[in-house]
């Protein structure tokens, strides 16, 4: 595989997420544009049948990874990466749960537990998934040495974590009825994901230097998303008893972070993320009903105006409008256009704001 990194002023970009994650803004404002390439390589490589096997045959995935780069433009602030993962419930299949792929982008974990009194989180070195994950891991990396980044790998811990274990609906009346047993729990995940990002953080430093997530954002330290998504279920003060603990610990444990607040329901809760310190920023993901980010202005402006990052993925038409309406530091805009004349042409634009 050849190397997409030495194709862009990496530094630079480097330079651009040092001053986003201060608050600061270098040269022009931050924007990751991508866009399909004119000409486009097709896939000749075999597929395999298993769903299971397209997530984790290392060789397939890094076949699928070389066809991305090629029929993929790069532009702005955007950066070649990938981030290997095992679906959203991996974190909790580390810990006894099945994952069961339906698709080459779906996968759940089984639930497995039913009483919470007697659930006791561990990670166990021959667990089938951690195995699998660790040497897709360490395939991916020996393959990506300056070549491309690695982004570090979905850890849905806390009460995402418990939900796909015990599933949702016993999760709600445990909230309830063993209150004691969810915090212990969820302060025994908090520490258990601590150890997944060390060993995941570890075998990606061999690789290169820094971290990067699905979140794009690039950081030279020790950065990944931290999320939540059934805590927008709940109301603030339940939010605040059970689930804020864990963010802060996690925000403070990593040198960059940035909490993913995904649709309406999960604002109710943005005034409380807003007070952690520690807490860099937010994504904002305005979900289905008003899903562009310029309807949602407001929210956006609040997280900047109290010195907090801002993360979005916009539509291209959505770009100038932002840059119009939100002070630049601490906002990052990522956009995928639908051809290389818009991308350039959007990417001129974001230049005049220098």
């Amino acid at each position: 595989m050849r190397s997409y990194l030495e194709e862009m002023d990496l530094e630079t970009i480097k330079q651009r997420f040092d001053a986003f994650w201060e608050r600061e803004i270098h040269g022009r404002p931050l924007v990751s544009i991508t866009a399909p390439r004119e000409r486009q390589k097709k896939r000749d490589f075999p597929v395999p049948r298993c769903f299971e096997e397209r997530w984790t045959n290392g060789e397939y995935i890094l076949k699928t990874i070389e066809l991305y780069f090629e029929n993929t433009l790069f532009l702005g602030d955007a950066i070649p990466f990938y981030w290997p993962n095992l679906g959203p419930d991996s974190f909790t299949a580390f810990l006894g749960a099945d994952l069961v792929f339906k698709s080459e982008e779906t996968s759940w974990g089984k639930p497995f537990v039913e009483d919470l009194s007697r659930y006791d989180p561990v990670l166990r070195e021959d667990n089938k998934w951690w195995r699998i994950m660790n040497d897709l891991l360490e395939t991916i990396c020996e393959a990506a040495k300056g070549n491309f980044l690695v982004g570090i790998p979905d850890i849905h811990y806390g009460g995402d974590s418990l939900a796909a274990g015990a599933g949702a609906q016993r999760l709600i009346r445990h909230l309830f009825t063993k209150p004691e047993e969810v915090k212990r729990l969820i302060r025994k995940l908090t520490d258990l994901c601590r150890i997944v990002f060390d060993r995941y953080y570890q075998i990606i430093s061999r690789a290169q230097k820094g971290s990067i997530t699905w979140i794009p954002a690039y950081s030279r330290g020790r950065y990944t998303f931290l999320q939540d998504d059934y805590s927008g279920l709940v109301s603030p003060k339940m939010f605040k008893e059970f689930f804020m603990e864990e963010q802060e610990t996690l925000s403070k444990y990593l040198d960059n972070s940035i909490f993913h607040l995904d649709g309406p329901k999960a604002l109710r809760n943005l005034d409380l993320l807003l007070k952690i310190d520690s807490l860099d920023g937010i994504q904002w993901v305005p979900g289905v009903e008003r899903p562009r980010v310029s309807q949602w202005i407001n929210v956006c402006s609040k997280v900047l105006n109290v010195g907090k990052c801002l993360q979005v993925f916009c539509q291209p038409d959505e770009v100038e409008f932002l840059l119009s309406k939100l002070q630049h530091k601490g906002l990052f805009l990522c956009t995928q256009c639908r051809t290389e004349r818009e991308a350039y042409s959007l990417l001129k634009m974001v230049e005049r704001y220098r």
